[in-house]
């Protein structure tokens, strides 16, 4: 069941922040959330924690849309604008059927920031956990105003500052729609492009997040200046996420036994279990045989396998012949291939006797 979320009206920046749960079971389950790309994307990952944070994000990103749409999460379709540097298809994400709500996403670590507007938005949010060698490095690539600002702070400083600056950047670069593919370059003189208003967000401790929203997502009365930004800050929790994969699961499994109504798809093998292929045969041969009937077969022992004889051991074509010449079977009493066919034929199964051979 989609849970609606409050309207995001002009002049509003609604920003949520999901910590993503360690991975298990419910990785499994977020998936079945995702489209059949983002699936593609996410199993490309080669370490099942990145694979597990991935997932959990584009499956809150779902969670939200569709509680602002009125949709289901797996119902969301997801497209891609155009570029505005070259044109290409990896511009600013929109959800068809959106009617101008934008949004954006970033995840550092266990952390994810989402964040929707009535115009161009971009957040980004980063680990405080950054070695000081790649913030020297990253540093490189800012504005040579913001540069010129780290080298003059101290030491402890200026790791704090870079992070401040950086997620400014690149919130910027993702709300204009080139991202990071063409450089920092658009962003030399962001912080002083009057259609950009830029907030530095409060998330939990251990990131640092800022979000720019244009000027476009404010409500503008002709003549006057745009409108003072109203932040709304919630939370998403992993439950609501799991909560709303389950009715994915229970539609894939009802469709699932719509493409196999008679139940004959074959038992699926766990990890180290032997199947019985028994009963598949006589589904395949015979239809749906009694279910009695089938389980007594499946509870039947597997075939012992005998140790080599001693070698003043009778083999076990010579002890088999003594123990037989030596049972003696009352005048009354059924043959074993007679007693067989009976049985079948009580269940309502036909089978053809397959020719013994001596071993």
């Amino acid at each position: 069941m989609t849970t609606p979320y409050p309207a995001v009206r002009p002049g509003e920046l609604h920003l949520w922040w999901l910590t993503v749960p360690p991975a298990g079971t419910d990785t499994e389950t977020a998936a079945r959330l995702l489209d059949p790309q983002q699936r593609e994307r996410a199993a490309r990952l080669n370490r099942p924690l990145h694979r597990h944070r991935k997932i959990m994000a584009h499956a809150g990103l779902r969670v939200l849309l569709a509680g602002h749409l009125g949709t289901r999460p797996s119902e969301v379709r997801l497209r891609r604008a155009a570029c505005p540097a070259c044109g290409g298809p990896h511009g600013r994400p929109y959800a068809a059927g959106g009617h101008g709500l934008e949004f954006s996403m970033a995840h550092a670590g266990d952390g994810v920031l989402y964040a929707f507007a009535r115009g161009p938005v971009g957040v980004d949010v980063e680990s405080d956990a950054v070695p000081a060698r790649t913030a020297r490095t990253v540093a490189g690539w800012l504005p040579a105003a913001q540069r010129r600002g780290l080298d003059v702070l101290p030491e402890p400083d200026r790791l704090r500052a870079f992070l401040g600056c950086w997620v400014r950047t690149e919130a910027y670069l993702k709300g204009i729609g080139t991202g990071l593919a063409h450089g920092v370059g658009a962003a030399q003189d962001a912080s002083a492009d009057p259609a950009w208003h830029f907030v530095d967000v409060e998330v939990p401790e251990g990131f640092t997040a800022a979000a720019a929203v244009s000027d476009r997502a404010l409500p503008m009365p002709a003549g006057s200046s745009p409108a003072h930004l109203r932040t709304l800050t919630r939370r998403l929790t992993s439950a609501s996420i799991i909560a709303a994969a389950e009715p994915a699961r229970t539609r894939e499994g009802r469709a699932m036994r719509d493409t196999d109504p008679g139940g004959r798809a074959g038992p699926r093998e766990s990890a180290g279990e032997h199947q019985n292929p028994l009963p598949d045969e006589l589904r395949t041969a015979v239809g749906r045989p009694p279910r009695a009937l089938v389980a007594e077969i499946a509870s039947w022992p597997a075939p012992r396998r005998f140790a080599a004889p001693e070698a003043d051991e009778p083999a076990d074509d010579e002890r088999t012949h003594a123990v037989r010449a030596d049972a003696v079977r009352a005048d009354d009493e059924p043959a074993d291939d007679e007693r067989t066919h009976a049985v079948r034929a009580d269940a309502g199964i036909r089978l053809t006797p397959r020719p013994r051979t001596r071993r």
